[in-house]
Formats: C-alpha cells, structure tokens, sequence
C-alpha cells in the first residue's frame, strides 16, 4: 500500500489529476496507512517477543478495518466504473476550457499531452472550440505537437487524450481490482494468525502457572 501511494503520486496522478473525482489527497492517505501499517507489523513482532496477547488482538482489529475497507474500496471502484468515465471527461472538457486561465489547469492539460502524446479530449479538432483555440494561431497548444520543423509544427499527436486515459485504466482496473482483494484476503489470513497467536501465548502462560 506505502508502494501504491508512492506510484499515484509519482505516475498515475498525471491521467487523473484533470478530473473533478481525483482527489489531491488520495496518494498521501495510501502512503500514511502503508507507514502506519509498517509500524503495526513492528509492534505485532515485539508484541509477540514479549507476550502481549492484548495488543496483539488490537493489531488483528486494526487487520480488520483495513480488510473491510479494502473489499469497500474494490466494489466501489468496479461498480462506479461507468460513472467516473463521464466525470473523467467531463473534467477534461472543464480544464481543456480553463486551459491558458487557471496555472494549475495548464500545466495539468500540458503534462498529460506531452506524457501520453495526445491532442484534445477525443482529437485536436477540441481545441478549435476552446477559449484557448479562439484566441490563438495555431488553435493548439505546443504540447499538442508531435513534429517540429525550425519552431513550427508540421504534426499532432493522432489521439485524444480521453480514449488514451480510458484505455490505460480499463487495461489496469482489472488487475488492480484483483491486486486490492488478494492484499485484502492477505489481511484476513494476518487477522486469523495473530488471533491464533495470541489465543497461544495466553494458554502457554495459563500451562505456565
């Protein structure tokens, strides 16, 4: 999960951060439960030194949560599939128009052109009806150009940014579906070991008197 949070921030933020759903947050919640759960991994080892059955309950409670919120985490994403599609491009068309207006806006919009080599939501026509398009020759902006010849551009970048974006989460929502319930599952089985421990440690010190 720490791995996770460090791979939205680093990468997948770059196809997402455009979008009305995508929450600046999300990469730093991922990475502080990866370290809060490192830290409970260590805590249940010197519980199990020193023979804690007590905290080792609570660190199979703390497994718990994150096993439920997980299997949550994994229906919700495959069931509102459909839905963050539209507010994807939705959100594109609202940074697309605020393109050139608002910092943060054009350097979203130039990022994912220039990372994913695409032009526009569905094609570089987009940009004709864009405020941006309006106001300016050529109607694109530079990170729309795939070619330059002494400064001027000569070729676009053949696909929109919507269908490249939908592509790359529709070939990877199945195998991060699959990745959050085996890690999940993983939870549960630590659930189930660190109850059986601790049920271990309290009859060795019940045998012991």
């Amino acid at each position: 999960m720490l791995a996770a949070g460090i791979l939205v921030k680093v990468e997948v933020y770059k196809y997402v951060e455009v979008s009305a759903e995508f929450s600046a947050t999300a990469p730093y919640v991922l990475v502080a439960t990866g370290g809060f759960m490192l830290l409970l991994g260590i805590l249940a080892c010197c519980c199990t030194a020193k023979g804690q059955p007590v905290l080792l309950y609570i660190y199979a409670a703390f497994l718990l949560v994150i096993f439920v919120i997980m299997i949550g985490a994994g229906v919700s994403t495959w069931a509102y599939r459909k839905h963050l599609k539209n507010s994807y491009e939705d959100g594109l068309t609202r940074a697309f128009t605020e393109y050139d207006r608002t910092p943060t806006m054009t350097s979203a919009v130039n990022t994912l052109q220039n990372v994913l080599r695409c032009c526009g939501i569905q094609n570089a026509s987009d940009w004709v009806a864009m405020p941006y398009g309006q106001s300016h020759d050529p109607p694109y902006p530079p990170s729309c150009c795939r070619e330059e010849q002494e400064n001027i551009c000569v070729a676009l970048h053949p696909h929109g940014c919507y269908s490249t974006v939908i592509h790359f989460l529709e070939s990877s929502t199945g195998v991060i579906l699959i990745s959050a319930l085996s890690f999940a599952c993983f939870q549960f089985v630590g659930v189930i070991l660190a109850c059986c421990l601790a049920r271990n440690i309290n009859r060795a010190k019940y045998e012991q008197v």
